[in-house]
């Protein structure tokens, strides 16, 4: 199974390790998709001890495209790692309120730049107060390091690659991720995707992790998957496609990419849609 995530005691032992960074990374829904504001003034008021705060969206995330949580160029997500001490040779442990979205985009937007140290925390900050560890109020002065950007394209999909699947000019397999909230607010689809709730997926009631290996297998039976063949991942920003990515990681899927642009590019792009399948 991948070494995707890390647990409280793990990371309570570490703290004060030099190679170690943490990052928070909550955020505030803002119309049930993008991260807006940030959550800034959540961190202020107590985090994890020497953790640095990030929003995926405000910090990370491309301001020269319309669809708000396209990952950053190289150069400037690059530059934003470096200011918070964020190297090529840093360990990264993120964490959000314990829904694993917020934290998981972080940790996909760094694998795919070619960092593979990166992780989540399990549980989130919830898990971390319950086992009885303070937080801090301050904010830690980063010595600034350099972050080498290398790509790795097989963990993004970009907007062609989905049009092959919506097509059939493709036996590529594509997954809309969207939780059942945000989903909810839709009537239309893209064509050939199979609905997985974003919610099953990353199981609320597990407390900051993926759901357990018996239900993602049930999911992924339920709905005709092949843990062989190349999926993406749609929702409706990116973000909790990240989190799904995880998901199906642990499930044992070979080759999972995040449609970077999800919904909200497919939809901006006006590209063609077809009703919700009916539930």
């Amino acid at each position: 199974m991948p070494h995707d995530f890390v647990e409280v005691a793990w990371l309570a032992e570490r703290i004060g390790d030099s190679r170690l960074r943490i990052v928070d990374a909550r955020s505030t829904p803002h119309g049930g998709v993008v991260a807006m504001p940030s959550g800034r003034e959540q961190y202020a008021a107590g985090h994890i001890p020497g953790a640095v705060h990030l929003d995926y969206a405000d910090d990370l995330s491309d301001p020269a495209t319309p669809y708000a949580a396209r990952v950053a160029p190289p150069d400037a997500f690059a530059r934003v790692m470096g200011a918070h001490g964020i190297g090529d040779e840093g360990i990264v442990v993120a964490y959000d309120a314990g829904t694993i979205p917020f934290a998981a985009r972080i940790v996909w937007m760094l694998r795919y730049y070619g960092h593979d140290e990166a992780y989540v925390l399990a549980g989130g900050l919830p898990g971390w107060t319950a086992a009885g560890h303070a937080l801090a109020t301050d904010t830690p002065v980063m010595v600034p390091a350099t972050f080498t950007p290398r790509p790795r394209p097989e963990l993004r999909a970009e907007r062609d690659e989905v049009v092959a699947i919506a097509e059939g000019r493709s036996d590529e397999q594509l997954i809309e991720t969207q939780r059942d909230q945000t989903y909810a607010q839709r009537d239309r689809d893209i064509p050939r995707a199979v609905r997985i709730s974003g919610n099953q997926l990353l199981e609320d009631a597990r407390g900051g992790r993926v759901a357990d290996p018996a239900t993602l297998d049930r999911l992924v039976h339920d709905a005709g998957l092949d843990k062989h063949a190349r999926t993406v991942v749609s929702c409706g920003s990116g973000v909790s496609a990240s989190g799904a990515w995880l998901a199906l990681r642990a499930a044992g899927f070979d080759d999972v990419a995040v449609y970077d642009g999800s919904w909200m590019e497919w939809e901006h792009d006006a590209l063609p849609t077809v009703p919700k399948p009916a539930r």
